[in-house]
């Protein structure tokens, strides 16, 4: 399905004007912020001055009757004039006066057009900025605070101006543009150049200020507004007579200043009148037969995510959020906006060692109010251009906001404390923990508020987590759930969980662990069947394929409380490093691989076969020498041993290497004890002295006994005994 779209040129100066007067041009709530350091501005400046290709811009046309409209759209903001970084208060953006025919939404040229606009816009248009920030944009000594702010803006340093000119032989055209720009402070300090407070009298602010270089300092958006098409030389002449005395330049500059100030003025005047910037313009939606607007909407959230966000593909979270921060109500959620609400939970799953971008804790909300309030119907694409849908859950999620960050806070603290952070397939999996960990500990706390609910239950309830949450994200991540099908996966964890929120709101305290446990069976059951078919099957044919048993032994070390002690064992024979962890072979691989090739050297001696049949000679009970060497790959020949004793194993013995560890060589630990916990046999920790068909027997069997205790663990039999 096609979308209309037009090309066309239109001049910067007509960009810059509809900008600052009644903003046609606005920005997406959904674009990422304004990022560029007020060094980016002036380089851009610079290129802008050169005649250099500077981008282009892809628009969105919106009819004004309805962008404004809560029923659809994207949510925008203007532009900003001034930039505020340092949190004081003087963010400002364009006015939005009248009513035009069109709104041009900028989805692609953001940053470059903010900051010509910040340039070139208005007289009081720039940055305020930490002066610890100022410092490193501009690369000066000096004013390293992040305490103490200053408002700048850009401006043409005529001292700069002078040197340049000089430097140049006096020819304004072959100036370069960036040495004679200078971000300076033009307001006195008590209104608002700069944040009051007591400074060091050795404190050297690291941008210029105007009170303290009297007639250095021009405003480069008053050079910008005086240009224009077909003055004479005498005409600029005059205008830079008026600007030197308006900004009380020395006399004896003023003489020299004239004339090249002038030229440069007409230098401005053709890049005001001939800089063109080249757009590409969605046209706004109309209706037939074949275009609906929900197909108009997908093809909208389609253009802006693969063409934005510097090739980044826009997350639905992102655009959810843009209608959150739109329609929350700060009133109930402590004054805090949507976006603070937000940040302050990702700040809490940072805390906890979570590595996440905002969209993930956007997408763990959005789950939950779908559970919550959609009977776990979750948003489709085109739902998020419907402003009514979003603003719907912006009203019902924000009165809930501080119960649900307490438990999303305490369920997170529990994915922590069972060491899950880093073992997690997917966050998708801590997402759905996360809604049954909410809904129960909610509906708990609404119980104890009707009825006097003993510790028992919240014991029981507390029990139930833990294990519940060890098997579902183990389950879930060997049932592939988060690969394959993953879209279709989350949706029917979601009416599952939304099945159980209903039960739960209707339950008392007898029937509320039965409910619980209904629940828990019925998301196990979606994925345990293809975790255990994962668990009986996986296998590693090549040696460094092993790793991927890294997760199954991690779980099969822990389900034995003499095992566990015995696994923390640091394996290590006197060096002081920390113990890293890694799936190695119990038989040393190339041990194994030298008896497989020692047995078939064996065969050849009484061998009168032909080169063919030669070729097929295997060890007894393998078919091929191939399936010979990798068997010693099998999962029952692995365990999670220290890397640093593990490394130079090589084809050497395993006990060999034991009996030098600290609490072998003390007889803190006996041997056989530690054989026993991890099911090792001798004679795979010595194996010289043993035939390959009894080392295979003695593996195979080990194998089977892991495989059977893990899928123990997944039906719930088995429990983890480290936490």
């Amino acid at each position: 399905m096609s979308i209309e779209y037009g090309v066309e040129q239109v001049k910067l100066s007509t960009i810059i004007e509809d900008i600052r007067h009644d903003a046609t041009y606005v920005i997406p709530n959904l674009q990422r912020p304004y990022v560029w350091s007020p060094q980016q501005v002036t380089m851009l400046v610079d290129s802008l001055f050169r005649r250099w290709p500077f981008g282009s811009l892809l628009l969105w046309e919106v009819k004004s009757d309805a962008f404004p409209s809560d029923e659809e759209g994207i949510p925008s903001r203007p532009f900003w004039e001034v930039v505020d970084r340092a949190d004081a208060g003087s963010d400002k953006t364009t006015s939005k006066k009248g009513a035009p025919s069109t709104y041009q939404m900028v989805l692609d040229g953001q940053q470059r057009i903010q900051s010509l606009v910040i340039a070139l816009g208005g007289d009081q248009w720039g940055f305020q900025l930490h002066d610890a920030e100022w410092a490193q944009a501009l690369d000066v000594r000096g004013g390293n605070s992040w305490k103490h702010w200053s408002k700048a803006y850009m401006c043409l340093d005529l001292e700069r101006f002078e040197e340049e000119w000089e430097a140049k032989a006096k020819l304004v055209r072959k100036m370069e543009v960036w040495r004679i720009l200078n971000w300076a402070i033009l307001d006195p300090a008590n209104s608002g150049g700069k944040s009051l407070g007591y400074r060091p009298k050795n404190y050297k602010c690291p941008v210029d200020a105007s009170e303290e270089f009297p007639g250095r300092f021009i405003r480069l958006s008053r050079i910008w507004n005086l240009v224009e098409n077909g003055l004479s030389q005498d005409e600029y002449l005059t205008r830079v007579d008026e600007l030197l005395n308006e900004y009380k330049v020395h006399n004896d500059k003023c003489d020299m200043l004239r004339n090249p100030l002038a030229n440069f003025m007409t230098i401005v005047e053709r890049v005001k009148t001939e800089s063109l910037i080249h757009s590409l313009k969605i046209k706004s939606f109309t209706s037939t037969s074949q275009w609906t607007k929900d197909d108009y909407s997908d093809a909208i959230v389609s253009i802006f995510t693969r063409l934005n966000t510097a090739g980044r593909t826009l997350t639905q979270e992102e655009i959810t959020m843009a209608w959150l921060t739109v329609y929350w109500e700060p009133a109930v959620t402590e004054g805090k906006d949507a976006g603070k609400c937000i940040d302050e939970l990702l700040s809490l799953f940072t805390d906890l060692k979570f590595v996440l971008e905002t969209d993930k804790i956007v997408s763990l909300v959005s789950y939950i109010w779908a559970v919550h309030k959609l009977n776990g119907r979750l948003l489709e694409p085109k739902d998020y251009l419907k402003g009514a849908i979003i603003q719907k859950m912006a009203k019902e999620v924000a009165p809930m906001w501080q119960s649900l960050k307490k438990w999303l806070s305490s369920g997170a603290q529990l994915v922590r404390d069972r060491n899950l952070v880093k073992s997690q397939g997917s966050f998708n999996a801590v997402i759905a923990f996360l809604t049954w960990y909410q809904l129960a500990y909610s509906r708990l706390e609404e119980l104890h508020t009707k009825v006097v609910v003993g510790d028992s239950l919240e014991k029981q309830l507390q029990e139930m987590a833990n294990t519940f949450l060890d098997r579902w994200i183990f389950g879930s991540q060997w049932a592939n759930v988060w690969a394959v099908s993953a879209v279709d996966n989350f949706k029917n964890f979601a009416s599952d969980l939304s099945d159980l929120h209903s039960k739960l709101a209707k339950c008392t305290a007898d029937d509320f662990i039965p409910i619980l446990n209904g629940g828990v069976s019925q998301l196990m059951n979606r994925v345990a069947d293809k975790a255990s078919d994962q668990i009986a099957n996986i296998t590693a044919r090549g040696r460094q394929g092993v790793g991927a048993y890294y997760y199954f032994l991690w779980v099969w070390h822990r389900l034995n409380e003499q095992r566990w002690n015995m696994s923390k064992i640091p394996m290590r024979d006197g060096t002081k490093k920390a113990p890293r962890l890694e799936v190695d072979h119990c038989v040393a691989y190339q041990w194994w691989k030298n008896q497989v090739e020692a047995e078939i050297n064996r065969k050849f001696e009484d061998f009168h076969g032909t080169d063919e049949e030669r070729s097929l000679i295997a060890p007894d009970g393998f078919e091929t020498k191939d399936d010979a060497i990798s068997f010693i790959n099998k999962l029952g020949n692995c365990s999670l041993l220290d890397k640093y004793f593990n490394i130079v194993k090589s084809d050497g013995q395993m006990w060999a290497f034991m009996k030098e560890v600290k609490e072998f060589k003390e007889g803190t630990f006996a041997r056989p004890a530690w054989e026993n916990a991890l099911q090792l046999p001798a004679c795979m920790t010595e194996p010289d002295s043993n035939s390959l068909s009894d080392l295979q027997k003695a593996i195979e069997e080990r194998d089977l006994k892991i495989r059977k205790e893990l899928a123990e663990f997944i039906a719930g039999s088995r429990v983890r005994v480290d936490v």
